[in-house]
């Protein structure tokens, strides 16, 4: 079993694993010379072991690890990267995995399989720059997918890994749209036209892609708001607002299909934030 693959440069290759709704997920290599950081670990141990025997074959010695949040579809592989000691993440990271059941994942592996959750160890804020080699990751605090999310920005290469705050439709179930808003616009601004941005799901888009995730995060605001002034139950709400009624037909064309589960979250996400209420 391969992973797909892709080379955005030479320095920056992107592998593709599986996931549950058939989305994909992203794991990024960047290497300088022989050194190479890695982000994101993927889910399957499977997978996992197949991006290591692929970074392997490429003649790479990893020396760390980025974790872009805590969602196991990005950490559970974390046990697997016996090469380096170093996993680094977002200050939040940390807590935000230890809360986390792995029961479901861990009832589809193999007792040899399991998910025994390996923490970052080392944290990164806002503008901290790691090298390899001689290339420079500056590490941006992008939260609204979650409060810990991360971005690696590669200036001289015009390249932002994104993890999840840029994905084919923002998700705000574990974060703030307010948030993610704010950070889709930051990382805008960053890359610029003509840069790239890898995407935690999905391919590879430019920062032109990002003003249909922030159209799509405020029509949903506002639609929801309606609902919610108009005293109508969340119940009412998920079943109204429809993916149709938020992106245009363009774009909704081109979103997979299990996105309109997202889409449903991410209405009773923004329902709960207008009443100011967990769930």
């Amino acid at each position: 079993m391969g992973l797909a693959q892709r080379k955005v440069s030479e320095s920056v290759t992107v592998f593709e694993g599986r996931h549950p709704l058939g989305v994909g997920v992203t794991s990024t290599v960047v290497q300088s010379g022989k050194d190479a950081f890695v982000f994101d670990s993927m889910l399957y141990p499977e997978d996992t072991l197949e991006l290591l025997r692929s970074i392997s074959h490429m003649s790479l010695n990893i020396k760390g690890l980025i974790n872009t949040h805590w969602h196991c579809d990005h950490t559970a592989g974390n046990q697997l990267f016996l090469q380096t000691k170093r996993i680094i993440s977002h200050s939040l990271c940390n807590d935000l995995m230890r809360a986390d059941d792995l029961t479901w994942l861990n009832k589809e592996l193999k007792e040899e399989e399991k998910v025994r959750p390996t923490y970052p160890n080392e944290m990164v804020a806002d503008r901290s720059v790691l090298a390899v080699g001689n290339l420079r990751i500056e590490f941006l605090h992008t939260p609204g997918h979650t409060p810990d999310s991360i971005t690696g920005w590669l200036k001289d290469e015009r390249i932002i890994i994104a993890g999840d705050t840029v994905i084919e439709l923002p998700y705000i179930w574990y974060g703030d749209s307010k948030a993610l808003i704010e950070s889709l616009k930051r990382v805008q601004t960053v890359v610029g036209g003509g840069g790239r941005i890898i995407q935690g799901h999905g391919g590879i888009c430019g920062s032109e892609k990002l003003d249909s995730d922030v159209r799509y995060i405020e029509s949903l605001r506002s639609v929801v708001t309606e609902y919610f002034n108009a005293g109508k139950t969340i119940k009412e709400a998920t079943a109204g607002v429809k993916l149709a009624d938020c992106v245009s037909k363009e774009r909704l064309e081109s979103i997979p299909k299990p996105y309109e589960g997202v889409h449903v979250e991410n209405v009773e996400r923004i329902y709960a934030e207008l009443g100011n209420k967990m769930i």
